[in-house]
């Protein structure tokens, strides 16, 4: 016999199996026997009461079935569940109905489709993926409207964000770090080259996968530099991450290009040598001042094991003026494949000094003894 379900959210609770069937049976005798004394309790109320379901799950379960056409289908995707959310939409781990691939799907909230200019902002994250084609920037697999949201699917990345990662980690070897810095930079390198500046590096936007590949992620502030693209900024308007922002972003400047790019991957990289942003403040607008006019601690302060190469690496890439930053993506990998061939020849001759030392030690004993054993013998 089939069951009837109080609501699609319990529906899809006990699809998901985070409620038993008893359990379902228990909180379902419990309404009733509330209903009798005059308490309206709905179920989900009671299933949070006996600890069988957090408030958390109820909510999320409630937004996807409020999505989907029928349980969890949306446009043609099984939602799973919510794994980010911001101002202009949430994003889904999903399932698509037909092929069976596992996909993010990003649905626009419903109160932004309004605004013309905020749907534009939208789809220029879906030209701006639908043109790049490189491993280390998620792909996109589909976009349209299901119902009155528009979404987009796009590659589902199984892994941690570098913010994440870090947070865990506390902060990470030198050597890591540089390798993460490098495969963004050959990522938004690419990007640059097709006229698309992310112009939101951060540590959010950053993932790393099961296989510990790198992958540039949310190119929702994206600003094209070609002719065949609208460009939504304007001037005195700042668009990006406050710990993150270049001081020509702070400044609402408008011809914003890939050094800007290059500023944000630069304060990425001092987060993940620190488990510190550069700057911090009472409030944004103290950081984001900070960023236009403000001086740095050396990220050596808070690791001392970072090398002085990685630390002008880090100056160059955080320039205030941009005219001064490395000029290019790939300026900025150079530096760092030669910083890291610097670290290489330094660690062998730290090795050759410490066998030279320690041969130094065995003949210097090798002749204490020996003198020691001829003063006795002339004794």
């Amino acid at each position: 016999m089939a069951v009837r379900y109080e609501t699609p959210v319990i529906k899809l609770a006990i699809e998901r199996k985070l409620v038993t069937p008893v359990q379902h049976q228990q909180c379902r005798e419990l309404v009733r026997k509330s209903r009798r004394i005059g308490l309206n309790t709905s179920i989900e109320e009671i299933l949070i009461k006996q600890g069988f379901i957090t408030r958390e799950q109820i909510e999320e379960l409630t937004e996807i079935s409020r999505l989907g056409e029928t349980g969890d289908l949306f446009a043609g995707y099984r939602l799973q569940k919510l794994i980010g959310k911001g101002g202009m939409g949430k994003v889904y781990s999903a399932v698509h109905e037909f092929t069976n691939r596992k996909v993010a799907i990003k649905i626009l909230n419903y109160s932004y489709t309004k605004d013309e200019t905020n749907v534009a902002r939208f789809f220029q994250e879906v030209r701006a993926l639908a043109k790049l084609n490189h491993p280390g920037i998620v792909t996109l697999y589909d976009a349209g409207k299901g119902g009155r949201r528009y979404y987009f699917a796009m590659e589902l990345v199984e892994g941690p964000s570098l913010d994440q990662y870090v947070r865990e980690k506390k902060r990470l070897p030198e050597n890591q770090a540089l390798a993460i810095t490098k495969a963004a930079a050959e990522a938004l390198g690419y990007a640059h080259k097709k006229n698309t500046i992310h112009r939101d590096i951060k540590p959010e936007n950053i993932i790393i996968d099961d296989s510990n590949v790198v992958k540039v992620t949310d190119f929702g502030v994206v600003m094209h530099t070609d002719d065949d693209h609208l460009t939504l900024t304007r001037e005195g308007y700042m668009v990006g991450s406050v710990h993150f922002a270049s001081p020509e972003q702070v400044e609402g400047k408008r011809d914003i290009d890939g050094r800007s790019d290059i500023y944000s991957l630069g304060a990425t990289l001092y987060f993940m040598l620190t488990g510190r942003t550069v700057y911090s403040g009472k409030n944004a607008q103290d950081i984001l001042i900070k960023h236009v006019a403000g001086t740095w601690i050396s990220p050596r302060r808070y690791n001392k094991n970072i090398s002085i190469g990685t630390v002008r690496i880090i100056r160059k890439m955080m320039v205030k003026n941009r005219d001064k930053r490395y000029g290019t993506m790939e300026a900025v990998i150079d530096a760092i494949n030669g910083n890291s061939k610097l670290m290489r020849v330094v660690v062998i001759i730290l090795k050759i000094a410490i066998i030279l030392t320690l041969v130094g030690v065995g003949i210097g004993a090798e002749l204490f003894f020996k003198a020691g054993s001829l003063l006795l013998n002339m004794n």
